[in-house]
């Protein structure tokens, strides 16, 4: 009999104990609402709150937290770090928050929930902060559409991936040993902007991290600038390498450079003044022939026939009088280039142009306005519009900055405008790099941080600027050649993790990408693929 009861008495116990269990499991899985309580036992006061600052459906009426909460304004503790000196400093003012771990699987609004479990770490105390008290006051009635499914086969996660972006990787990326002091300033500007939005923004995986920085690595030509340069030689759009007839566009475009670019000379050989205003009329009036490159861009003369090093300049027509003697000559002069009209007519519509790039006219300076600026050398209206409304609708976490029209103009200030915020601004100028990867130009149904995925380097450049020449195209691929080597991206220490950890999708992706390389010839990939099989032998049938 005592038997018996001592069977019962183990059963419910462990009933109990198994049933505990279940209830903690049910527990860490709760979704996380406003006003949850966390705990950090660096701080001088450990307990603290969890303020839900972002805009997400409720859960038992309260705000759904995200993994978007994470600085000071979300994560509140009224104590000081322990870890600061005299342990002086509050909390909210040393804090450095890394990222969620241990968060939900089913997004809401685009955003991965955060669970009872879910924790986060301090980098500047070492500690992880966790959740006590998810907020909800039961079980809700029904699963949330945002709770975790049952995992099954849980993907292998590279720690590398997780890993952030350095200057040297940047630097070994790009082939560059010594970098000037403004390619220093614009790498160290970017850095925190890049770290900060990289997992919510495609640079996620080592792939995705290679190829961006090996595109951008060209596009700001190798971090020198925010800005597209003004000094083509052969500038794209409607310039022609033949001559053409002077028209009102071209005069009235470049009306304030045009006694910089025109000399009027008389019969006697004696250089006539004239002002932009003379000069415009007697262009219209006239009508010379000439090729509009040498207008618009660096134009360094006619070489003289006499003396190589020297430059003349170019007769452009003459002009006779009713008794058909000579009254006067018309000259193009050396000259500098002229970067608001140069720029302005190159990216201006024109017939047959497939760009889309949605600028006005040359007159009316969009192509200027909107040339190239930011990481990315975002070009045109359109995408400046566009960039607008991705910024608006997604949160790059920390920009407090609020709303901004890119297309905006400065009342009563010719060419000036909140579009120069993408080359005077590093927050802006990667955010608008970063909206172009993620929702730019589509080719085959896939963006660009897709086909970096895919390691589709054609597909990339295609995305990210079809328009480059060759020698742009070659420094790109000669960039992510370097960006996947060992010591940097090493992408093959990616699939060969993914090999020997992944589950078995992983496995056949990862020995596929192998494979690949190995035929190519990479030594690397032959020797791990060698050693792969020698441990998992083919089973015959």
């Amino acid at each position: 009999m005592e038997d018996v009861k001592e069977n019962n008495k183990k059963e419910i116990a462990e009933k109990r104990e198994e049933r505990e269990k279940e209830d903690k499991v049910s527990e860490d899985l709760k979704l996380v609402i406003d006003m949850a309580k966390i705990e950090c036992k660096l701080c001088t006061n450990p307990q603290g709150i969890l303020k839900v600052n972002f805009d997400t459906p409720t859960t038992q009426d309260k705000l759904t937290a995200t993994v978007v909460e994470k600085d000071f304004r979300s994560l509140i503790f009224t104590g000081t770090c322990t870890k600061s000196p005299n342990s002086a400093a509050p909390c909210a003012s040393v804090m450095q928050l890394g990222e969620w771990k241990d968060v939900g699987t089913l997004k809401v609004q685009d955003q991965f929930p955060l669970l009872k479990k879910s924790t986060i770490p301090c980098n500047y105390g070492g500690s992880t902060i966790e959740i006590t008290d998810s907020g909800q006051k039961s079980e809700p009635a029904q699963v949330p559409p945002a709770a975790p499914l049952p995992k099954k086969d849980e993907p292998y996660k590279c720690k590398h991936c997780e890993e952030e972006f350095t200057s040297a990787l940047i630097l070994d990326t790009i082939g560059l040993k010594k970098p000037t002091a403004k390619q220093t300033e614009i790498i160290d500007s970017i850095l925190p902007y890049l770290n900060q939005y990289r997992k919510d923004f495609g640079l996620d995986t080592c792939l995705r991290k290679a190829h961006f920085i090996a595109q951008i690595g060209v596009e700001s030509a190798n971090f020198k600038t925010f800005s597209e340069y003004e000094d083509y030689s052969n500038p794209p759009g409607v310039f022609s390498s033949k001559g053409i007839t002077i028209d009102e566009t071209i005069v009235k475009s470049l009306k304030d450079n045009l006694t910089s670019i025109f000399k009027i000379v008389d019969a006697k050989g004696a250089e006539v003044a004239k002002t932009n205003d003379q000069l415009s009329t007697l262009l219209l009036s006239e009508k010379p022939t000439v090729v509009d490159i040498q207008l618009y861009a660096k134009y360094s003369g006619e070489a003289d026939p006499k003396d190589k090093k020297k430059r003349n300049d170019k007769l452009l027509k003459t002009v006779l009088k009713a008794d058909k003697t000579v009254d006067y000559h018309i000259y193009l002069k050396p000259h500098s280039n002229f970067g608001v009209p140069l720029m302005s007519r190159a990216y201006a519509p024109y017939p047959g142009d497939k760009r889309g790039l949605g600028n006005g006219d040359e007159l009316t300076r969009d192509g200027w306005k909107f040339k190239g600026r930011g990481l990315k050398q975002l070009t045109g209206r359109g995408n400046y519009v566009s960039f607008t409304n991705y910024r608006n609708k997604n949160t790059f976490t920390g920009d407090t900055s609020g709303a901004i029209d890119f297309t905006e103009e400065k009342p009563g200030v010719a060419l000036q405008g909140k579009y120069l915020l993408l080359s005077s601004n590093a927050m802006y100028a990667t955010q608008s790099a970063l909206y172009f990867w993620n929702d730019g130009t589509k080719k085959n149904k896939k963006y660009a941080k897709d086909h970096a995925q895919d390691d589709n380097i054609d597909m990339v450049i295609n995305c990210v600027n079809q328009y480059d020449g060759a020698s742009g195209k070659k420094n790109r691929k000669s960039n992510y050649a370097r960006g996947k080597a060992k010591g940097v991206f090493d992408i093959i220490r990616h699939f060969d993790l993914m090999l020997q950890n992944g589950n078995e999708a992983q496995k056949i992706e990862a020995k596929a990408y192998l494979e690949k390389q190995k035929a190519a010839k990479d030594p690397e990939a032959t020797k791990i693929l060698e050693e792969y099989e020698k441990k998992n032998p083919p089973q015959k049938k």
